[in-house]
């Protein structure tokens, strides 16, 4: 178990396979670099390597030869979708076979389908954890694809053999839908959801001198949560959580951090959890003020977060 408490998760890959792997990370973001690359040492991997651009990326990738490329959707002056193009291409002299998982925020039906089309592998949605990073490292070694190159095509076949009826690169056949639920299990989900809340606090409170840990430590918290509040929260819930995740992207590693601001964060959610579920509208409305408030924060307002949320 690591210092702030949280495990590494159990992997069908062996040690040694995770610490032969050489992973390049493309992504403007470096905090967010970091963010990937922290998850990606949690499962063993050692050889990491982050670049800000493409074209870094590429005059790093030929002499790496990545096992496995990380690819922001926005890799700068070269989108992902544009990255994966030319990787597949073959005009980079980085193995045109070269395994890529995208990394996005959100996608539409249509740019899911752009991005199968430009070749890439996975598929993985923002927050990540250390979790859903190795279910995609596990899809591409344990189950790879063949190489299509066709054309109207390159990459790797976009059939999933063993489950045919596969609606996304993000979507699992262990992943549980949203369920809507009422009486002893709605108390009981609000329970543990307290106890989630209270556990990060705790940290929160435990790295308070520490920024730096404190705010890698915080966000892989996050993201680690993220799919048991979806199900355990409902959509209000979800949103708040959501939006203390985009208040440490946005701020990142800098003076602008505040770990209040994130615990603000935590006792809204123990607002809303309060509020009646016939009280949709007020907590809608207070999830809305607080997007708003942090979206301020992110973008330089002068006035103080919590001075104006109080």
């Amino acid at each position: 178990m690591r210092a702030d408490g949280m495990d590494s998760p159990s992997s069908l890959l062996s040690a040694e396979q995770l610490k032969s792997l050489k992973v390049l990370i493309v992504d403007p973001n470096a905090f967010l670099r970091g963010v990937l690359a922290d998850s990606l040492r949690r499962l063993q991997v050692v050889d990491i390597t982050g670049a800000p651009n493409a074209s870094e990326a590429f005059n790093t990738g030929r002499h790496l030869k990545p096992s496995i490329m990380f690819v922001d959707w926005d890799a700068g002056r070269m989108s992902g979708l544009e990255f994966t193009r030319e990787i597949r291409r073959n005009t980079t002299g980085i193995g045109r076979e070269t395994p890529i998982v995208l990394l996005a925020t959100e996608v539409s039906h249509e740019q899911l389908m752009d991005a199968r089309q430009a070749g890439i592998n996975e598929l993985l949605l923002k927050p990540i954890s250390a979790y859903s990073v190795l279910t995609r490292i596990e899809e591409i070694v344990i189950k790879p694809r063949k190489f299509i190159d066709s054309r109207n095509y390159i990459g790797p076949c976009r059939r999933r053999r063993e489950a045919p009826e596969f609606a996304g690169p993000w979507r699992r056949l262990s992943d549980q839908p949203a369920l809507m639920r009422s009486g002893e299990a709605l108390r009981n989900n609000a329970v543990r959801l307290r106890e989630i809340i209270a556990r990060l606090t705790e940290y929160a409170d435990s790295t308070a001198n520490d920024r730096s840990t404190g705010i890698r430590g915080m966000y892989a918290m996050l993201s680690d949560n993220a799919d048991e509040v979806s199900r355990l929260g409902d959509d209000v819930v979800v949103r708040v959580w959501r939006c203390a995740l985009r208040y440490i992207e946005g701020v990142g590693m800098t003076d602008a951090y505040s770990v209040d601001v994130v615990k603000y964060h935590f006792q809204t959610v123990a607002r809303i959890l309060d509020m009646p579920d016939e009280a949709h509208q007020l907590r809608t409305a207070v999830a809305g003020e607080l997007e708003r408030l942090v979206a301020k924060k992110i973008h330089g307002s002068a006035a103080p977060l919590l001075a104006k949320a109080s």
